[in-house]
């Protein structure tokens, strides 16, 4: 089964791994102030989960809508 995503949903993905598994980005944020009163290491970890989450949402939207667009060509 081949993988018909769009591009740039497969480049999110991209973003994806190299978010999650590039911890110095992690490290360098830890010793900076708090953006409203939360450490700068806290905010990267929520905002890169919320950065995956989405693209998980729109992997599955483009999918739905190319099934769905497969189904009326039949």
């Amino acid at each position: 089964m081949q993988s018909s995503l769009p591009a740039y949903v497969k480049l999110w993905f991209v973003a994806d791994l190299f978010l999650a598994l590039f911890p110095p980005l992690h490290w360098a944020a830890r010793g900076a102030d708090p953006i409203f009163g939360a450490p700068l290491a806290l905010v990267y970890v929520f905002t890169t989960s919320v950065f995956i989450a989405a693209s998980v949402v729109a992997a599955y939207l483009a999918g739905r809508s190319q099934a769905s667009g497969s189904e009326a060509r039949s």
